[in-house]
């Protein structure tokens, strides 16, 4: 015990002299803030357990549709009657109801135009977008129900009820509404269109998506949520049923979210053989040819076709239309056995060995790699459109762009896709915390691109500046909301950084197993609800059994850096210790494990790897080398897998 407590009084006493040095320069770091004895996590409740779970109080509202729509291709006009079905599994009763109308964002001086910060019109300045509601009846339709007094403020509606609408009920209502198409509405930095029209040679494609009135999420962290849509921050909605008839000339061929019940009446009698066969078909099946998409026959001989889909609890639809589809379907097998259709429609131009006639290749892999890795692929097909969107998920339906060919197509289509389990399955709020499906499908892309194919891709850069750029002063912290990111920091942030970071915490700090163990539990728990980050947060910690709000709070919640340094390297001297005593220390705000690799006089190598609790006690951390001898050499994290961003301290030689 007494040499014990003699060899720690002499570190304190090391660690004095080498703070008071008057050539160091002070450290930043605080241990209190990064280690607290209370956690800035909110105390778990019987709706939100402490442990990241749903309490067994959790509850969450439901919205089913069911919504018949029309394409006017000549007036490029929408025209929609849905009704919707509303839920109240909340504890209180609701007066009022609260819609998301996002074809708002399109009308003149909207707030999304107006604020400039992600969308702009180069549009005809005589357009005018947006929803035009005919009318709201509750109840039933016109004659049956009562009209609905409603509000409209930019892209939310407020639907007044007549009466209370009380915990545990139900009620329907209808909406007649049409829109226009809007046309070239761009921002020059980021592209945020998702809906819009892509001219081809032997027809427009349309992308149909945010294309009806939706309902807002009541939660028990916010109340409702009504953020009006500017343009990034994406979508947070409910989940429920889908029952969807859309009705456009029989020379559109129509693909959507849903499952098709009833290809005998939309399709050729060859087309309906060939659907059905590619259902269970190992190689793609051409519903459509190339060749065939000029031959009148490849329709139906009448002037309307009226496609149905059905979808079962997902959080919205989105469906396509064109004459100029090239179209094919794929059987996928996934690992529980369950078969998914996977379907590619695209026009002629984009059918290249390099590009769309991989779409099938590449949806079947990114299923089945994902349903094995994490969850379940939950629908019964997966469709790939071809359009102008750069890429833009829905349930069961990915737009990606026509043109992209090699690397760069796999990566759109792999990224889009890989959306199914965040936000499709897990939904949290894009909102407000994009990074929680955008920086979590980046994370895994980057795994899916590495195993496909041994590494024939490289996908979507993992880091296109060094490593210390996704740190620097400039940039705002992971949790920023969406519209407040500048434009050009959107992919960096959301993407990038918390790609970088889950990975950093996979494969340095916790390791594969627990951190696989945990993301798949932390998927199951939430699968068709609303997390919050701090579920996500809570979740990893109890599921790894780890204290990791100091990671939390300096990587997510603040933009701490991280630099560690050498300061100090005592060798031995004769006749006095043989083991030499190395001091390294924290300048930065953020701290992680401290990888040290010691090379002797005599050629000798000895590692270290010490835990982030070492700076608990603050930011200067003494220890003694292993063996005997004389160093010449000390490298912190000689392998930079760590974010340090002053390098050049990292290193000491004799």
């Amino acid at each position: 015990m007494n040499r014990i407590f003699i060899l720690f009084c002499f570190f304190l006493l090391f660690q004095q002299v080498s703070a008071q040095s008057p050539d160091q320069q002070k450290s930043k770091f605080v241990a209190s803030e990064l280690f607290p004895a209370s956690s800035f996590l909110p105390v778990g409740n019987s709706y939100r357990l402490a442990t990241g779970e749903p309490g067994p109080d959790y509850w969450q509202n439901r919205a089913d549709y069911k919504i018949d729509v029309s394409l006017d291709d000549k007036a490029e006009l929408i025209t929609g009657v849905e009704t919707i079905t509303y839920s109240n599994n909340s504890p209180n009763a609701l007066s009022f109801l609260w819609l998301q109308m996002d074809q708002n964002v399109y009308k003149k001086h909207s707030k999304g135009l107006d604020a400039k910060l992600f969308l702009s019109s180069n549009a005809d300045s005589k357009f005018e977008g947006g929803f035009i509601i005919e009318s709201i009846f509750l109840n039933g339709a016109k004659g049956t129900g009562k009209p609905a007094a409603f509000v409209i403020n930019d892209t939310r509606m407020r639907i007044n009820l007549t009466q209370p609408l009380a915990s545990g009920q139900k009620i329907s209502f209808q909406i007649k509404y049409s829109y226009k198409f809007p046309r070239n509405f761009r921002n020059a930095d980021f592209n945020v269109n998702r809906t819009d029209i892509l001219p081809t040679k032997n027809g427009d494609i349309y992308s149909i998506a945010q294309w009806y009135p939706r309902l807002c999420v009541l939660d028990d962290v916010s109340g409702w949520n009504t953020l009006p849509y500017l343009g990034n921050g994406e979508f947070y909605l409910e989940y429920g049923n889908f029952d969807v008839n859309i009705t456009l000339p029989s020379a559109y061929i129509v693909e959507a979210s849903g499952d098709l019940l009833n290809p005998d009446e939309v399709l050729t009698t060859i087309q309906s053989e060939r659907w059905k066969r590619a259902k269970s078909s190992s190689e793609k099946v051409f519903i459509r040819t190339v060749e065939e998409i000029t031959d009148p026959a490849s329709r139906p001989l009448k002037p309307l076709c009226t496609w149905k889909f059905k979808l079962t609890n997902a959080r919205d639809f989105a469906w396509t239309a064109s004459k100029s589809f090239v179209w094919e379907g794929i059987g996928i097998t996934l690992p529980s056995g369950k078969k998914v259709m996977g379907s590619s429609l695209y026009p002629a131009e984009s059918k290249l060995s390099e590009s769309w006639e991989r779409s099938g290749e590449y949806i079947k892999f990114t299923l089945q790699y994902f349903s094995e890795k994490w969850y379940e692929y939950p629908y019964n097909k997966a469709v790939n459109v071809a359009s102008n969107l750069d890429g833009m998920e829905y349930p069961g339906l990915v737009f990606c762009a026509a043109n992209d060919k090699g690397n760069m197509y796999w990566a759109v289509v792999n990224h889009e896709l890989g959306h199914t389990w965040f936000p499709m399955v897990v939904g949290s709020n894009e909102r407000k915390h994009a990074w929680m499906d955008e920086g979590f499908n980046a994370f895994m892309d980057n795994m899916a691109t590495k195993d496909f194919n041994g590494g024939e891709f490289i996908g979507y850069p993992e880091i296109d500046i060094p490593v210390a750029g996704l740190f620097a002063d400039s940039l705002v912290p992971v949790m920023t909301r969406p519209d407040v990111i500048p434009g050009n920091e959107v992919y960096t942030v959301q993407y990038q950084k918390v790609a970088y970071l889950l990975t950093l915490l996979r494969e340095q700090i916790l390791g594969k197993e627990q951190f696989d163990f945990a993301f798949r539990k932390y998927i199951r728990d939430w699968a068709y609800k609303h997390p919050t980050p701090w579920d996500f947060f809570s979740s990893f910690n109890n599921s790894t059994g780890e204290d990791l709000n100091w990671f939390w709070k300096s990587m997510f919640l603040e933009n701490y850096k991280l630099d560690q340094k050498i300061t100090k390297v005592v060798n031995p001297e004769k006749g006095k210790s043989a083991k030499a005593l190395i001091t390294i220390e924290n300048m930065e705000k953020a701290a992680m494990p401290l990888l040290v690799e010691i090379t002797y006089e005599n050629g000798n190598k000895e590692f270290h790897n010490f835990p982030v609790e070492i700076w608990e006690q603050g930011s200067i951390y003494t220890f003694i080398a292993d063996s005997d001898g004389t160093i010449s050499k000390v490298v912190i994290d000689s392998k930079g897998v760590f974010p340090d961003i002053k390098v050049d301290n990292n290193s000491w030689r004799k």
